[in-house]
């Protein structure tokens, strides 16, 4: 084969250096003539976690890749970054002029840019320690205690660590047992190619000291000072496009060598992404989401982007599919302002719990910090589930996941900002949350009353508001304000606004309850204690938009849709005698349009929008009289039989809408539409076919028509269609197009399609 494409490669080879390298990933079609051992290449630990999640040893994205493929890409570009087993690709740095040579080989699938930028998932504020707590808040918001006291800290389960460097991780007092118990089981750095991992970034030093961490040998910085750790460093400020290699090889590093457990305190997302590509679809997204299906929890944070205005969504790869998304507190019941708010593009459940953000630290030369962001939230979370993975070896990775959701204090009440709240170890330790009969509900025609059983214990309220399809319009985070109602102190929630079928989630002081509107008023009201184990888990498929702000969390109720559409229509003629300027035809006059559309769902049924487009009409028309006299002219001796005409007009459109929605189907909706619109002619030209002598011979003039036009006409529409899809329209032209005579047809019908 290499003397297949020796000219290929000899060609390449005198390609200037000068050239503009980009990054790239080279996707192969198969991995013919490979083989694979999996009980020499896994790690002990690894093949019993196989076993545990009914994963397959055998599968093919263990087996390597072709060798000889590898190599023939080598030689052709100007840097080998690594491989991957999962994806059976190879990242690289070429050439245009390479990459091309590259796509030309038979055994190449497909070649993809790396475009993607990591950053760590800290916030920038830190501040350094003054006090010692016997029980520090990162560790008591997860009853950290109920662990201790039984003698569960992650022993024996093994933890992939991500990050950008472990500095001091080999000196520093927090991790003085990890060293003398020999914890720190592998380490590996992917960008230099060798083991030394302590240096560079001291991020991953503070995220490591968040899982395993010891103060002062006494006080606990984690939870799960006794598991075993494989320490990779993914991340080099310099090489910000290689880190998407070397994060998916650590995956496979890590699973290779036996981890139960991935904490992975980077994201990627609004430097080289746009929001829509939040989906799982990203390079990272699919290497955790197989980690996933290969038993491994990867626990991935949210990102610091909840105070960024124009992104406050999620990072890649917390957008994957079975990974453990974390966000950020500094109270079960306040969530830190710039932690990232769910759901992801496509509309999944995101995060998935959240723990303290602001957290004691090591930090440099021994000593210890606060630091904040989702971070240290995420290695909070990983290390509970370390304690519970040593309590449980025999779950899988989902069942883990799962039972951590269950743990969390607010569940089954679920936001995008909480996810299901602070995980629990009392959960599993006594085998219950804490729950109590806390509130009462009542309702009048008006408003559905939260009634506090101890109306002196002000407490935070959540609520939030579900659609029947399972989207979420809203939820708030309220303090309790003590209104009265027939002598009971009560927070309220209008039902101005909801619609049957729509369902009232609420959460109060350890107890969940639901509302669901349209049913028996009595039967309407569903009360469960948090010990509640099981709930259906539908996808909230709603809006991203969130506010935040002083305990305060609101998804709008304002919904929108933009993006372009095409119309393609017909002029109905006027049923008249022709009389006069210009006489509507016996032929189909027809218009074409372009639009911008943008529509704000206010409430679930109704909403507002605008359009604004650019498009062209043609108007054919016979018979036509021309009080200029521009067109009476005829040669001597010859007779005009019938004249043709065809008026073309170009125009800009600006429309105003109300929507009324139907009905949901899937994901569109059907509605109804009315609106008014204004068009401004921004020019016209008339062609006119004059037949004569018995049709014997014709002469053909052009004229662009402007005297006897009026610049501006208006109009009202209606139409009915499918959200996302496409629509049928009717419409009537009030005003005159044309100054004098008969005018232009008024009526028009037509169909739209979307592209959003």
């Amino acid at each position: 084969m290499k003397k297949l494409f020796l000219f290929a490669i000899v060609f390449c080879s005198f390609l200037g250096f000068a050239q503009a390298q980009n990054m790239y990933w080279v996707f192969f079609t198969d991995k013919q003539n490979t083989t694979f051992d999996p009980y020499s290449y896994f790690d002990a630990k690894a093949i019993e976690r196989y076993r545990v999640n009914h994963a397959d040893l055998y599968d093919i994205t263990n087996y390597p890749v072709n060798q000889e493929y590898e190599n023939l890409v080598k030689e052709i570009v100007t840097e080998f970054v690594g491989e991957s087993r999962w994806l059976n690709a190879v990242g690289v740095t070429a050439t245009e002029e390479q990459i091309a040579v590259v796509k030309s080989l038979p055994f190449v699938a497909d070649v993809k840019p790396i475009t993607t930028e990591a950053s760590l998932t800290e916030a920038p504020v830190t501040t350094q320690a003054t006090a010692l707590d016997p029980m520090l808040n990162q560790v008591a918001l997860m009853q950290g205690e109920k662990f201790q006291k039984k003698n569960i800290n992650g022993k024996g389960v093994r933890i992939a660590v991500f990050d950008g460097g472990f500095p001091d991780v080999d000196t520093h007092p927090a991790f003085k047992h990890l060293r003398d118990n020999h914890q720190i089981i592998k380490t590996w750095n992917f960008a230099n190619k060798k083991e030394n991992v302590y240096g560079y970034n001291s991020h991953g030093r503070m995220v490591l000291s968040c899982i395993a961490g010891i103060m002062n040998d006494t006080t606990m910085l984690g939870l799960a000072p006794g598991a075993e750790f494989l320490l990779a460093r993914t991340e080099v400020a310099t090489e910000k496009k290689k880190e998407e290699i070397w994060w998916v090889q650590a995956l496979e590093w890590a699973d290779q060598n036996g981890a139960s457990i991935v904490s992975s305190s980077l994201g990627y997302g609004k430097e080289l992404h746009k929001l829509k590509d939040m989906d799982g679809s990203s390079i990272v997204a699919k290497g955790a989401a197989t980690a996933a299906s290969k038993g491994i929890l990867v626990c991935t944070a949210m990102g610091n982007e909840g105070d960024v205005s124009e992104w406050r969504m999620l990072v890649t790869p917390a957008d994957a599919d079975g990974v453990l998304s974390v966000g950020a507190v500094s109270s079960l019941e306040k969530m830190e302002s710039y932690s990232s708010f769910g759901p992801t593009a496509d509309g999944r459940r995101k995060p998935n719990v959240v723990a303290c953000g602001n957290d004691m630290v090591a930090a440099a030369k021994g000593n210890y910090m606060y630091a904040q962001g989702t971070s240290f939230a995420t290695p909070m979370v990983s290390g509970f589930a370390a304690c519970v993975k040593q309590m449980h070896p025999e779950w899988s990775a989902m069942q883990l996941l799962e039972e951590i959701e269950k743990s969390a204090n607010h569940y089954p009440y679920y936001d995008y900002a909480f996810g299901y709240g602070v995980p629990q170890a009392g959960y599993f330790t006594d085998n219950k949350k804490d729950s109590k009969h806390a509130f009462d509900l009542s309702e009048d025609n008006d408003y559905l009353y939260i009634v506090p059983v101890n109306p002196n214990e002000h407490r935070k309220i959540f609520y939030n508001i579900q659609n029947g399809d399972g989207s979420m319009d809203k939820y708030n985070v309220k303090s309790f304000d003590g209104q009265v109602t027939d002598d009971k102190a009560a927070f309220r929630i209008s039902k101005n606004g909801l619609q049957n079928g729509q369902t009232v989630h609420i959460w109060y002081n350890d107890q969940y309850a639901k509302y669901v509107m349209g049913k028996d008023r009595v039967a309407a009201v569903d009360t469960a204690l948090a010990s509640v184990e099981t709930q259906e888990k539908s996808d909230f498929r709603g809006s991203r938009d969130g506010k935040s702000g002083s305990g305060y969390y609101h998804l709008k109720q304002t919904k929108y849709s933009k993006g372009l559409v095409l119309n393609a229509s017909f002029m109905v003629p006027a049923m008249w005698s022709p009389t006069g300027n210009i006489h509507t035809a016996d032929r189909v006059s027809r218009s074409l349009s372009f639009s911008f559309v943008h529509n704000w769902q206010v409430v679930p049924v109704y909403g507002l929008g605008f359009r604004i487009g650019f498009g062209s009409s043609w108007y054919a028309l016979r018979d036509y009289t021309d009080p200029a006299g521009l067109y009476t002219t005829v040669e001597p001796n010859q007779v005009v039989l019938l004249k043709k005409h065809n008026l073309k007009t170009s125009q800009f459109d600006l429309e105003f809408t109300q929507r009324f929605v139907l009905a949901h189907l899937s994901a569109s909706k059907c509605y109804l539409e009315a609106g008014v619109f204004g068009d401004w002619i921004t020019g016209s030209r008339l062609k006119t076919k004059t037949v004569i002598d018995n049709y014997k011979s014709t002469r053909v003039e052009k004229h662009y028509y402007r005297d006897g036009m009026n610049k501006l006409d208006c109009g009202v529409r209606l139409r009915i269609g499918f959200t996302n899809i496409g629509a049928i329209y009717g419409q009537y032209r009030i005003t005159d197009i044309m100054k004098t005579g008969n005018d232009l047809p008024k009526w028009e019908v037509g169909i739209q399609i979307f592209s959003f």
